[in-house]
């Protein structure tokens, strides 16, 4: 965790688009890192982050790239023989992008419990799977209050590179609004 650069990396992006739309004196950045931690502190912090989240006038950013395939990221599955047969997957970009849609197909379902059992079963290398999860809960936490109700769409998904063998390496990149 002590080598998290995310925010480094998106802050000027943030503030290009908010310096657009207010004056800078305005913009206020409260970065919150969030570790490895259970499926219960996921659920806890959700709920306690949830009210904040609903704020009309707060703008939050939840940052991860999503699978990190090949030996240098110790993480190299093939897919099951059915997954081939019922999916269509004839290489391994593809079977990439399966595996992350999938995870993506969550989080737009809002089911933060069902995202915690996509890692048990494919242990997806998605770097920001515990902020995304407290996100979740807040989400789900709002909406089960009445509080607020949110549409979440995956707009944009990249690979690095199309893996097409073990040697391979590839980051995959998904970009998700909600509103």
């Amino acid at each position: 965790d002590e080598r998290e650069h995310s925010g480094e990396m998106q802050y000027p992006f943030i503030a290009k688009i908010l310096m657009s739309v207010c004056s800078q004196e305005e913009i206020k950045v409260l970065p919150i890192m969030v570790g490895s931690i259970r499926t219960s502190k996921e659920e806890f912090y959700g709920k306690l982050i949830a009210s904040y989240l609903a704020d009309e006038s707060i703008f939050t950013v939840i940052s991860s790239d999503f699978c990190h395939y090949g030996q240098r990221f110790s993480y190299s599955p093939r897919p099951k023989p059915s997954e081939v047969s019922e999916q269509g997957i004839n290489e391994l970009f593809e079977y990439i992008e399966y595996l992350d849609r999938k995870g993506m197909d969550l989080i737009e379902l809002q089911r933060p419990g069902a995202f915690a059992d996509y890692f048990r079963e494919y242990s997806n290398t998605i770097c920001g799977r515990h902020p995304i999860a407290v996100w979740l809960n807040a989400v789900v936490a709002n909406s089960e209050n009445g509080t607020e109700e949110l549409d979440v769409r995956f707009v944009r998904y990249a690979q690095s590179s199309q893996v097409r063998s073990s040697n391979d390496s590839s980051v995959s990149y998904a970009s998700a609004v909600a509103r």
